[in-house]
């Protein structure tokens, strides 16, 4: 079967989107992003994977040389924030499904155009992670099988207490000097309590009722585990300047975790989601906005 590679929502129907083939990938993925970032210079900050599971999480620097997916280039040097998640056809032993994603809110921004309200956290910065394990971490010789196991088994509780169960738990998930790094618009929230206030309580209270969350990869190495999935809930309260619509939203996210394998707590993730999907969703169209002169 031919790969498929999931990627950014757009409203346009030949740039990113899912495609089926190399070929579909190449016109509507590979080659406007080479345009738009040529010469782009990739530093992964964590690889890590299993027999037939793969993740990453990178920045890109580059000079911004032609739009892309309509968002008008800068002709300055700009930070692209990616993931990747791949999943390993057994039998061809070749990529089978790849979902990638841009922090295409960060692109707009950078473009000049502030499309979500300004958040109170800082924004558009992310960092390594806080731990000699390499880079991209870990160095997959020196990993320890069981530092894999309890780290899915940390980065499971956390997902369901966070996500689903809908609790604001510090000690026993998380460092008390842990960092969050979310995407433009959310942003970095350095300790737990900052992540409880400017991300997880105001998420909690805008998404409610019939919760769900589909996992398609969770690949873990050493103590480092990549999620990616997606996340359903009603929209019932406001987020992110958006009011409530009583809609499911469905809301794609890829996260990446570094877990303290001794005291059995998360003490790093980084996060991105699908924003202009779940907002269009929402009945708001982002791109819309890029039509807003620039710095308004």
């Amino acid at each position: 079967p031919d790969l498929i590679y999931d990627t950014n929502w757009t409203p346009f129907p030949d740039i990113l989107g899912n495609s089926s083939g190399l070929r579909n990938w190449f016109d509507r993925e590979h080659i406007p992003f080479n345009l738009a970032f040529r010469n782009c210079t990739f530093s992964q900050l964590i690889f890590a994977g299993e027999e037939l599971t793969a993740t990453t999480t990178t920045y890109g620097l580059a000079y911004w040389q032609a739009d892309l997916a309509h968002i008008p280039h800068t002709s300055k040097p700009t930070r692209i924030r990616i993931f990747d998640f791949y999943k390993v056809d057994p039998k061809t032993k070749k990529i089978a499904y790849n979902w990638m994603l841009l922090d295409l809110v960060h692109l707009m921004l950078e473009a000049g155009f502030r499309v979500l309200p300004k958040p109170k956290l800082p924004e558009g910065w992310v960092a390594p992670p806080r731990a000699m394990d390499g880079i991209p971490a870990p160095v997959s010789s020196l990993v320890a099988e069981k530092d894999k196991e309890i780290a899915r088994k940390v980065v499971f509780g956390g997902l369901m207490s966070d996500w689903m169960h809908r609790k604001l738990i510090c000690h026993g998930l998380w460092k008390q000097d842990m960092v969050w790094y979310g995407p433009v618009g959310i942003g970095m929230a350095k300790g737990c309590q900052e992540y409880h206030d400017y991300f997880l309580r105001p998420f909690h209270l805008a998404f409610n009722g019939t919760n769900t969350l589909k996992i398609d990869v969770f690949s873990c190495e050493g103590p480092y585990c990549g999620v990616h999935g997606q996340f359903t809930g009603r929209h019932v309260g406001k987020w992110l300047g958006a009011e409530p619509t009583g809609r499911l939203i469905k809301l794609r996210f890829g996260m990446h975790y570094r877990v303290d394998t001794e005291s059995h707590e998360i003490a790093e993730s980084w996060a991105l989601f699908d924003l202009p999907h779940a907002f269009h969703q929402m009945g708001i169209n982002l791109f819309e906005r890029l039509k807003a002169p620039r710095g308004a």
